[in-house]
């Protein structure tokens, strides 16, 4: 976790010093945004809390409605699977969601904006001795609000609340043990996002 946050505060740091005046994010001179985003994901029932990293691009089409595409790496540790108390196996996701946001500014530089989106994800579980590793693509989507905050004229933050479905990891059993096993990929997500406008 703590190599995600010092990685998105050094780009947060490239960011800010590269900002210049001719971008203007309020007029919309540069609308097309490049977003980095890191957070945290609690677990639902048959997966583990994990950390996610995202990068993506966007575009904002006026001050009320954006859309961007994301591309997250979620590392979600031992899973359990369905039916099964002895085993867990190591899952990875890479969702790739497309999402659009309508946005509320209601003070100078602050908006609160709520959002959803869909998309694949790429899910892969890890071979084990009593297991085959396998890669799943499955139908993905989120749902979500949060605040934004324009630091410059091109550099916005915002912290978010997303709740995320990413379809099931799967895994198939071997060496004297017999049949597959699901386990559901969901989370509550909370993410904190910065959008570089150029």
């Amino acid at each position: 976790m703590k190599k995600y946050l010092l990685s998105t505060l050094a780009v947060a740091g490239l960011m800010v010093a590269a900002t210049n005046a001719s971008a203007s994010w309020s007029g919309f001179e540069a609308p097309a945004y490049a977003v980095v985003e890191a957070g945290y994901s609690i677990g639902q029932k048959d997966n583990d809390d994990s950390a996610l990293l995202g990068l993506g691009m966007g575009y904002q089409f006026d001050k009320y409605m954006r859309a961007d595409i994301i591309a997250d790496y979620r590392g979600w540790g031992e899973v359990k699977f369905k039916g099964d108390k002895h085993h867990k196996t190591d899952v990875w996701s890479i969702p790739v969601l497309a999402n659009a946001y309508v946005t509320y500014p209601f003070a100078d530089g602050i908006g609160i904006y709520g959002m959803g989106g869909i998309g694949m994800a790429f899910t892969k579980t890890d071979k084990t001795h009593e297991t085959k590793g396998k890669m799943k693509t499955n139908f993905a989507w989120n749902v979500g609000a949060g605040v934004e905050y324009k630091l410059t004229p091109c550099l916005v933050m915002d912290l978010g609340y997303r709740y995320s479905d990413l379809g099931q990891a799967r895994i198939k059993y071997r060496n004297g043990f017999s049949g597959k096993s699901k386990a559901d990929m969901r989370s509550h997500d909370i993410k904190l996002g910065l959008r570089y406008y150029f």
